[in-house]
Order: structure tokens, then sequence, then C-alpha cells
């Protein structure tokens, strides 16, 4: 049965759609119209063994995979590209019956595959690497390495300037909270995920390990983390367990399985919903019975036969002849009638060997035309030698034995037997026929295609035919295959590069573009190198400016710089081969992901405190957007505003981070100092009436009046601790004799421009001590203390 290429087709379409979900998953090649051959690529976690032979884990795999002659009544062939240590990987072979027997859909099979891969789907039992089911066996708690997991951002097609706005909004730089410091997590909520963990509610403790903060760290996190994530590997086994052994009717152990998930995880969900289940169907299971078979007891025996006895009677006398008989006549007749049935005996056995030794004849030339040439011999010998018991028919012996004989001596028959065959004109050996008649057919089919514009099934076919060829060597059709496989080749491969370009695929185009270069070096018919040059330079740019697009819509400033670089090496030396428009939207595609980059990197050093690199970065990105006005097109001037006041902001930061610092140390005048650099800095900037930076200022002008206040008590204190006996001893002129000691001063109050102080110390006289006190005050708009008396 001949494959659909509408089937192919229809899952080449559906494979691209699925894996455009599934980035770590890609098509690398694509042979055949419509493709019967893959090569996939699989970005995940394996085991695989090193060239010490040691079991390590590879980040990227290849997989082959090709459509036989009945897909898809027949499964796929799947062989690793690269090495896999895998109980069901061979060398040579994947086992995929079982998943193909259950879902027979290509799509799912390369999801299947990659489950393989990273550890999720394994068998145990008669694997096909027994080294690799051994050691699987024995690590299942490290297992799965990694997931197939869809795409977290959707891709969309939208124009550069959105994909510009939308990313340059993305980085926050607007944001009210933009200096907010991050939420602390509490001693309270890191204790009840220990208790949760204790507790074996290991779902609940990893929702609220994964909503902390990744920069919230706390001694035994990563601890946790593995330990969560261990469990959730075993509880995901023990899920697939249960229901492996519910489906087979093995009730009890399935109840004893979801028992030890819920041991390990006493929150996991659905567990209880299956157990409640498993448990129904067991108790139903042990209620219904089946009925017991009827033995059959003892052995059928057949009935006695039964005998009659016959009473005894007189037997009957039997008369005699009686009369004279004519015995001579009768004799005569009896001889006639054996004589004439001898005859007639002898001449059907002629008849029957005659019959015999025509349809030998006959047979030995069909042997000889379906070239068995032994059997044809071997039959027309017995055929000859069963002519010699002839009898009456004797005189019919010569001719059939003539045409048996010439038969026998035939060229044909006799260049048989020496095992060769008339072909095309001459006699070669039977294998060297054989061969040239397989080639014939695989040709002509080659052939059928290609007339019907099936070129990847002419090529495929033309291929199978030059091997054959190669094996066989047949020399002559060597030649004349290849120079037709060769221009079917570089036909295919330019329509495959036109086709891949309408589709905007330029890896495939450029892939294709460079097929075609190598094998145009010797054919003049479908177009020169230069020109297939040409176009292969402007697919490789479109691809890598594709690739550069889709990684600024996921963020990925690096891999975006890096693809755009590519594509500007790619057309260095000939720039015209892509338009005008193609060269600008590259260049302003790179400035803008430098330029994100750049503020990228600086917010990242803000959140660090890196206050320098935070600075430096912003500044390099104004000197960008300074010598790229054009390339940031009408978003210039915003962006520039956006960048400075930001620039202002982190400055601000950095002197308000040493500001805290002298605060933290008690050195008012360095607060003093810091606080007035913020304002210069402030006020010499051209967003001083910026509505934020507006509040930042009030903010540090109330600061500085707070500490000029606080440093104008501290010296009016420390004057009235120094000064305190001349104090009291003018106001209380008996304390004049005494002995004053240990003056404290405390701000009491400030009423308008004058500040209310208590001086208190220990007064001695004649043998006994006492504290005094005095409300002292001091009027800042003249200068002068005096005492208060509480007015």
């Amino acid at each position: 049965m001949a494959m659909g290429s509408q089937q192919l087709a229809e899952d080449y379409t559906q494979l691209k759609d699925l894996l455009e979900l599934y980035p770590n998953i890609a098509i690398l090649k694509a042979d055949g119209q419509p493709p019967d051959n893959y090569e996939i690529e699989y970005s995940l976690r394996g085991f695989v063994k090193d060239a010490d032979n040691n079991i390590v884990i590879g980040q990227k795999h290849r997989i082959h995979i090709s459509l036989p002659f009945g897909y898809p009544h027949f499964a796929p062939i799947a062989k690793p590209l690269t090495p896999l240590f895998h109980p069901d990987f061979d060398p040579a072979a994947i086992r995929i019956a079982d998943q193909w027997q259950h879902n027979p859909s290509l799509p799912e099979l390369v999801l299947h595959l990659g489950e393989m891969i990273s550890g999720n789907i394994f068998h145990l039992d008669d694997p096909f690497n027994q080294e690799a089911a051994e050691w699987y066996r024995s690590h299942q708690d490290q297992l799965p390495l990694d997931s197939v997991s869809v795409a977290d951002i959707q891709e969309t097609e939208v124009e550069l300037d959105s994909l510009v706005d939308d990313t340059f909004a993305s980085l926050g730089l607007e944001s009210d909270d933009f200096l907010a410091p991050e939420q602390p997590v509490t001693a309270a909520e890191i204790a009840h995920v220990r208790e949760l963990v204790a507790q074996n509610n290991i779902f609940t403790a990893n929702k609220l390990l994964a909503d902390m903060p990744p920069h919230a760290e706390f001694p035994d996190r990563e601890e946790i983390q593995q330990n969560i994530g261990k469990v959730l590997r075993k509880t995901d086994q023990l899920y697939k367990l249960a229901e492996q052994l519910e489906d087979v009717g093995k009730y009890d152990e399935a109840l004893e399985v979801v028992d030890n998930l819920l041991a390990i995880a006493a929150d996991a969900p659905g567990a209880e919903t299956i157990r409640t289940r498993i448990q129904q169907t067991y108790q139903l299971a042990q209620s219904v019975g089946m009925s017991p078979k009827l033995r059959e007891a003892g052995e059928r025996r057949e009935p006695p036969e039964a005998t009659v006895s016959l009473p005894a009677k007189a037997r009957a006398r039997i008369p005699a002849w009686g009369g004279s008989i004519p015995f001579k006549p009768i004799l005569l007749a009896v001889l006639l009638i054996t004589l004439g049935i001898g005859a007639v005996l002898l001449y059907f056995k002629d008849q029957n060997i005659i019959s015999q030794s025509q349809a030998s004849l006959l047979k030995g030339q069909l042997q000889i035309e379906k070239k068995q040439f032994d059997g044809a011999l071997e039959t027309l010998e017995a055929a000859r030698s069963r002519l010699g018991g002839l009898s009456i028919l004797r005189f019919r012996k010569g001719a059939l034995e003539n045409k048996i004989t010439a038969l026998m001596t035939s060229s044909e028959l006799q260049e048989g037997l020496k095992g060769r065959v008339f072909f095309q004109g001459e006699y070669v050996s039977a294998d060297m026929a054989a061969a040239q008649q397989q080639l014939i057919v695989l040709t002509d089919q080659a052939q059928a295609l290609a007339s019907q514009n099936k070129i990847g099934e002419a090529i495929a076919l033309y291929r199978q035919a030059l091997t054959f060829a190669t094996e066989h060597k047949l020399i002559k059709q060597q030649s004349a295959i290849q120079d037709v496989l060769q221009s079917l080749e570089l036909q295919h491969a330019l329509a495959v590069a036109e086709r891949a370009e309408q589709e905007k695929n330029w890896n495939q185009a450029a892939e294709a573009y460079r097929k075609a270069l190598t094998l145009s070096a010797n054919s003049t018919t479908l177009g020169t190198a230069s020109d297939i040059t040409h176009r292969m330079t402007a697919a490789t740019f479109r691809h890598e400016l594709d690739q550069s697009k889709k990684a600024f819509t996921q963020s990925q400033w690096q891999e975006t710089i890096r693809f755009l670089e590519q594509a500007q090496q790619s057309i260095t030396a000939n720039p015209n081969v892509v338009t005008e428009k193609e060269r600008q939207d590259l260049h302003q595609l790179l400035v803008n992901a430098r330029l994100y980059l750049m503020l990228s990197t600086a917010r990242e050093a803000y959140q660090a405190k890196n206050w320098e690199q935070a600075i430096a970065e912003y500044q390099n990105a104004l000197n960008l957007l300074t010598s790229e006005p054009d390339s940031a097109g009408s978003m210039h001037g915003e962006s520039v505003g956006k960048i400075e006041k930001t620039l202002l902001l982190v400055q601000i930061a950095q002197i308000q981070d040493q500001v805290l610092i002298a605060e933290g140390k008690g050195d008012g005048a360095g607060v003093l100092n810091h606080s007035r650099e913020i304002q210069r800095l402030i006020r010499s900037s051209k967003y001083a009436e910026d509505p934020a930076v507006k509040n930042v200022l009030r903010k540090v002008n109330e600061r500085m009046n707070k500490q000029q206040e606080r440093i104008g008590q501290s010296e009016k204190i420390a004057w009235l601790e120094e000064h305190f006996e001349e104090i009291f001893r003018n106001n209380y002129p008996t304390f004049r004799g005494s002995q004053l000691s240990q003056p404290k001063a405390v701000f009491l109050k400030k009423i308008g421009s004058k500040s209310v102080y208590t001086l208190t110390c220990v007064e001695r006289s004649q043998g006994s001590a006492s504290k005094i006190e005095l409300n002292y005050m001091f009027d800042a708009s003249t200068g002068k203390w005096s005492v208060y008396g509480g007015q």
C-alpha cells in the first residue's frame, strides 16, 4: 500500500504547529516532499555516557524518525543520532511500538520521545539496554530529569514599534514604587513552611515557597526546596503506579500505593478521590464472585457391543449340480474376455504414461520460464524415463521424446543450469539479471514520481536505486542514476528553499540554499552559483532577524543582540541582498536591544544596591540614545527624559544610602552634608519641578530641619551641662557655698522660637545631698538664656 502524500503533509503541518508551543523541541531536518524523514533535536536533560563511560546528564539530543512504506498502519522507525543511556534506547532502534499502537500520531510520538529522554517514561521489563534498566531501577529517585513543557510566553505577530513600546514599559521605569523596598519575608512565614513540610503537606509548602521572593533567603531554603522536589517526583511516580495497578485489577496493591502516596504528601491533590474510587471498586469486585466451572467426572465409555447368539439349527443342504455342462466353449469365452481386458488395461497404462510425460513437459517449460532450472531438468528427465514403459502406444514415444530432449538441450535451460539467464539480449548470471530487473522497477517508479512533480519521493527512490546499483556493481547504471539524482536534488533543494521563503521559514530556506549551492557545482541548468549564494545570504539574514525578534519579545536581550550581529555579519560582504528597510529594521532593533540590555542591567544593579554600575549603565543608555537619535524614532525624547529622571533618582538613592549610614553611626554632621549634596543635585537638575523629584526634595528638607534641630538641642544641652554651676549659683545665691555635681540637661518643649530645657544637679551641703532642678529657656530670636517661669 503506497503512502498517502496528503497524510504525510497533514502530519508535517500538525507537527510544526505543535512544536511552536514547545521551545525545547525543534525540527532540524525534514526530508521528502512531503517529508517522510525527520531529524528532531531535544533540548532536554537526559542521561548519556561520556568518553570515560561515566553516566552524566546531556542537554542536547537528536533522533531520526523515518516513516516507512505503509505508514501510518506501520509504526515509524526511530533511531538515536546521539547516544542516550535509557532502557528503551538501542544504538539502532527505540521502543515505540506500544505507544504507536495506543496512539498512532506523529506529533504525539515526538512528545513521547521527549518524555522518554527526560526520564518520565521508561520500561524496566524486557529492556533494549539492560545496563540502563538496572541503573534506572536503582536511581529512580533522581527521575525525571526534565519535562516537556509548553512555552510560557505566547508569541504573537506584532510590529517592531509596538515591541519596543511594550518592552520599554515592562522595564517599570515609571513605576511609583521604583524606589520602594522589597517586602521582607517574616520569620513566621518561614516557620509555617517548615511546619507544613514536617506535617507532609508538601504541595501547600511548595506553593508558599514559590510565592516567596527569590531574593528572600534563609539558611535551609535550598535544602527544603530539594526535599520538596524529591517528594513531588515520588508522588508523580506513585500516581502513575496506582493507575496502572487499578487498570489491571490489582486493587489491593493500588490502595497500598495510594496510602504510601498520602503518607509522604498528605495534601496531594486528588489522592483521596483516587483512594475512594479504588476502595469502592475493590469492594464491588469482592462482593461479585465468578461461578465455578463444572468439572467433568469420570471418563466416557463406549457401550459394549451387543452379541447376538443364534439358536443352533440344522444346516440346509445345498443341492448338487446335476446334468451335463459344455466346459470347452465356456473356457474359450473366458480366455477371450481375459485377453480383451488385458489389452484394454495396457492401452490405458500407456495412455497414462503419455499424459504424465506431456504434463511433465509442460511443467518443465513453466519451470524454465520461472527460472527454476534444476527442477526443470529433474522434471524432464523423469518424463523421458517414464516413456520407456510404453508398450501398445510405443509408436508415440519418438515424437514426444524428441520434444523433451530438445527442451533439455536448449540454450535457455543449459545456460540456466550454469546460473545464467537471457536478459536484454544477452545471457548473464541470474543474480545479475534479477538485480537489473529490480533496478529497472525502482528507476521506473522514480521516473513516474518525477513526472508527477513528486520530486522528494522520486529522489528517495533514486537514492535507493543508486545504493542498490552500487551494492550489485552495476557500473553503467550508477553513472546514469547519479546524473538524474543530482539534477533532481538541485531542483528539489531550490523548490524547498523557495517554499520555505514563502512560509518565512528562513532557517530551512538557508539550509536548502546551502545544499543547492553544493549541488550546483556540476550543473548549469537550474541557476548559477552566484544566484544561489545571493538567495542563501538573504535567507540566512532573514532567519537571524526572525530569531532576534522572537528573542526580543521574550526580553532575551543578549540572545537578541547575538542574532542581530550574526544577521549583520551575513550581509557584510553583500549588503544589497536585502532591502534598505530590512537593513534599517535590523539596525533599529539592534540599538533597542542594546538599550534594553543596558536598562535591564542597570535595574538589576539598582536592586542589588550596586550604585556605581547602575549609574554607569543608565549613563551608557543615555549616550546610546544621544548617538542614535534616528533609531529611537518618535520615542527618542520621551526615552531620554525617562532615563535621565531615573538616573537622577538612582544618584539620589546612592547619596541617601550614605545618609542612612551616617545616621547609623550617629554622625549628624555627615547626615547634613550628604543631605545638602542631594539638595544641590536636585536643584541643579532640570527635573527639579517634577512632582516625584519635588517630593524627594521635600522629604530631604524635612530630614535636614529635624537633624539641625537635634544638633542645636545637643549643643544647648552641652552648654547647659558645662555652665550648670554658674547658672545655679547666679539664680540661687543660697547654693554658692554648696558643692554642685552630676549635671544633666534634657529638652523639655518648644514654644514658638523658644526652647525650654530642664537642668538638674546634685547639691551637697553640711553632709547631706539633694537634687535640685531648674527650667531654663533659650530665645532664638534674641539669642539669650533666661529662667523659664512656666508661662
